[in-house]
């Protein structure tokens, strides 16, 4: 007995230490990739060290958290048509390039180099932590007369989130994109193009034009160039809002749209269409 109570005075101390201890805090999320990841390549060149640092989308890529079939948006459109637009009716023959989830190193300025060569303009909805990161870039789509659009800060699935959490990620965008190119947007797509009511009815009270799109690429899911150029041209009618994407995951390869773009906008220009820009499209002022 006396053996026994020596053994557990002895313990007593560490055990009182062990309890004490703070329970397990939760890691921050961290964007970045982690540096075990191997690395990416497209067309021979590896994007390890350029693209391990560039912010990545919160939620992950478009595969993970788009909809497969958004007739709620064409729903929220009936109801809100002077906030939510996805396409502008089949009146005129113009057509709206849109791309997302930029600015990025590998595919943002090829995109702008086939823009510039036939002289046609955009429109690309950029996250705030990428421009913020690429100011050079950001500043180029500016400079070479394409409309800049919100696209949130990270890149989060809004309707898993509430409102404060949008009014963040949009604030902090337009600080960034006014000390990059000196102005705000009021334009602004929901990453994924997930949005509800409560989101669309916010985004207007906070004089926003929320831009959706009636023929997706599909280039999100990097296919080859030959496929996202079907996609596009078998879908497009008079009053289209394309959608492409001109940076995605660290590991995606979106070099398929990048390649297509030539083709798609040489033919779209021998049907007569006309490129405009979305402000330009819905007489928003820029």
């Amino acid at each position: 007995m006396k053996r026994y109570v020596l053994w557990f005075i002895s313990v007593l101390p560490l055990v009182f230490v062990v309890s004490c201890r703070p329970a397990a805090q939760p890691m921050p999320r961290d964007n970045r990739i982690p540096q075990s990841s191997p690395p990416f390549t497209a067309q021979g060149i590896t994007h390890d060290t350029q693209e391990r640092d560039l912010p990545q989308l919160a939620d992950g890529p478009e595969s993970t958290e788009r909809e497969a079939h958004p007739v709620s948006n064409y729903i929220l459109q009936r109801r809100y048509p002077r906030i939510l637009y996805l396409n502008a009716g089949t009146k005129s023959n113009q057509v709206a390039l849109t791309w997302d989830d930029g600015p990025d190193r590998r595919f943002t300025a090829r995109i702008l180099d086939v823009l510039k060569k036939h002289k046609v303009k955009g429109t690309f909805f950029l996250m705030g932590a990428r421009a913020k990161a690429l100011p050079d870039i950001t500043r180029r789509i500016e400079r070479e007369g394409h409309a800049i659009g919100n696209h949130t800060f990270w890149h989060p699935n809004l309707t898993k989130g509430n409102l404060d959490n949008m009014r963040w990620q949009v604030n902090e965008t337009e600080k960034v994109l006014q000390g990059t190119v000196g102005h705000r947007s009021h334009l602004f797509r929901a990453p994924y193009g997930n949005l509800n009511e409560e989101l669309v009815k916010e985004l207007g009270r906070m004089n926003y034009r929320v831009i959706g799109w009636s023929v997706d690429s599909l280039d999100w899911r990097q296919l080859p160039a030959d496929e996202v150029e079907r996609n596009v041209l078998g879908n497009v009618h008079p009053g289209s809002i394309v959608l492409f994407h001109s940076g995605g995951n660290w590991n995606q390869d979106l070099s398929g749209g990048v390649q297509a773009l030539d083709q798609i906008i040489t033919k779209l220009k021998k049907d007569g269409m006309q490129f405009v820009t979305i402000p330009e499209m819905f007489n928003i002022p820029r």
